[in-house]
């Protein structure tokens, strides 16, 4: 696999047998935003059900339960388990064949076997995700596992890339992949009121598909507490482009990023991308 400055080479474009591997981990990994939902305190931007992307295992983490534990998703083989303190991971599911009522049941009586008090976890999300036969009580499948190991290399890319990015702006909210949009981003804030709340900030990260667009995208958004005059018209980027009026906000797609022959060519699209946009952003507030 061809890899430099920490990126992975995409070679897939998005057909549907990409899609669907992807939907189906985004419905695993409801089974880590419902352990962050009921065993761990509520926070107020919901922060306590999302994710950290481990590259070692390809794992997506949740928060710490009350034992030290993390209940992760293995997003190539589709099983979830429990990561230890240590960094030890136990399998407690294997999802492939398995509806996600038996999957939730396996992993509850799991948990509670690893000392974890599982009484208040309920099967029920708290918002709406896509729909999939997977709610009518089909099975998880991996028939295809070379879909599941390109939707992963996108995730490690976007985690990749994301922290290289947050990691040169100032106070860069934590790179962390959400559940209900299945997205991994960031949040940059710019500036605050008087009252010392957030009143200006860039929000970067990767998104899968949605009613916007028909692919994967890495997104570049902006917010503003009050009108800012400059930002009604702003430059062309050097590459994606900018989805205004209709969003506050600039995309590059998947399958502009595959039209970049190596992964040093793709990695530098997407890295330009923020950086010029970021920039823009910045001299206009």
């Amino acid at each position: 696999m061809e890899t430099l400055n920490d990126w992975k080479l995409q070679t897939f474009p998005f057909d549907e047998n990409l899609h669907q591997a992807l939907i189906q981990q985004h419905h695993a990994a409801q089974f880590v935003a419902l352990a962050g939902k009921y065993l761990i305190p509520q926070q107020p931007d919901d922060s306590n059900t999302n994710m950290e992307f481990l590259p070692a295992g390809d794992l997506l983490a949740g928060h710490k339960l009350g034992t030290g534990a993390r209940v992760v998703l293995q997003l190539t083989d589709l099983s979830v388990g429990a990561l230890s303190e240590d960094a030890v991971s136990k399998i407690l599911v294997d999802l492939k064949g398995k509806t996600k009522q038996q999957v939730f049941d396996e992993l509850k009586r799991g948990l509670s076997e690893l000392g974890v008090d599982v009484a208040a976890l309920k099967n029920e999300l708290h918002y709406q995700i896509s729909a999939h036969p997977l709610d009518e009580g089909a099975v998880f499948t991996v028939n295809d596992r070379q879909y599941f190991y390109e939707n992963t290399i996108l995730r490690y890319n976007a985690n990749s890339v994301l922290n290289e990015i947050a990691a040169a702006a100032e106070k860069a909210e934590p790179v962390r992949v959400w559940p209900h949009h299945f997205d991994t981003g960031s949040l940059i804030p710019v500036s605050h009121n008087g009252k010392g709340e957030l009143s200006q900030s860039i929000g970067i990260g990767w998104a899968i598909s949605d009613s916007m667009i028909d692919e994967p995208y890495y997104y570049l958004s902006f917010w503003s507490e009050k009108p800012v005059e400059k930002l009604k018209e702003l430059p062309p980027l050097e590459t994606g482009r900018w989805m205004m009026p209709g969003w506050s906000g600039a995309v590059l797609k998947h399958s502009e990023i595959l039209e970049a022959g190596s992964a040093n060519e793709q990695h530098e699209m997407v890295k330009s991308f923020f950086d010029s946009g970021i920039k823009i952003l910045l001299d206009r507030f």
